[in-house]
């Protein structure tokens, strides 16, 4: 306490209280000078726009894609529409060839057609069943396939055949199976379609 009573004391108290004021004044303006203060970002600022610009280019190139999309959209389903129809004419047209080949074998069966390399025997065997009488000739025939038939009677005389179509339409039906009558209807037809015989070639 002497010491702070003392001149001397009290001129050393004023130096350092002089010296912890100017301290206490100058270290954060230098603190400010040596370390700048660096602004941060705010955590909620959107990024920079790299490309924030619109233009007249642009806006058209857009509208190009946009109808280039609603034209290939239009196109696809052209295309598909296009391969529903497709199908159903090549199903359709599948079927109609179908039809003229059942067509054309129905033709066949009904249409008899006789080759010349036949003609000398049919000739023959008309011949020797237009000398029996009718029973006989129709009990043969009924074994016969019935386009055979059809040949051989092409090959008789009309007075001849009259009486064998007449006897197989009076021939009594067997239960199960075909009755002449009906088969000498059909034969009559086959007779009505006949072609002449083919010339083989040489």
């Amino acid at each position: 306490m002497k010491f702070l009573s003392s001149g001397l004391g009290i001129a050393v108290l004023a130096a350092l209280v002089h010296v912890g004021t100017l301290l206490g004044v100058l270290v954060p303006g230098l603190k400010t000078l040596v370390e700048p203060e660096i602004a941060l970002p705010s955590k909620t600022a959107l990024p920079p726009r790299i490309w924030s610009f619109k233009t007249e280019a642009l806006d058209q190139l857009v509208v190009e894609l946009e109808t280039e999309r609603a034209r290939l959209s239009t196109d696809r389903k052209d295309f598909v529409s296009l391969q529903n129809q497709t199908a159903a004419e090549r199903a359709e047209l599948e079927k109609l060839r179908d039809e003229i080949k059942a067509l054309r074998e129905e033709i066949d069966q009904r249409v008899v057609e006789i080759e010349e390399r036949e003609l000398k025997n049919l000739k023959t065997l008309a011949q020797t069943y237009s000398g029996m009488n009718p029973p006989q000739v129709v009990a043969i025939f009924r074994e016969m396939e019935e386009n055979q038939v059809v040949k051989v009677l092409s090959m008789m005389k009309a007075t001849v055949v009259g009486p064998i179509l007449g006897e197989m339409a009076k021939t009594p039906e067997k239960p199960g199976v075909e009755s002449m009558a009906r088969r000498a209807a059909r034969i009559t037809d086959k007779l009505r379609l006949l072609k002449p015989f083919k010339k083989e070639s040489a």
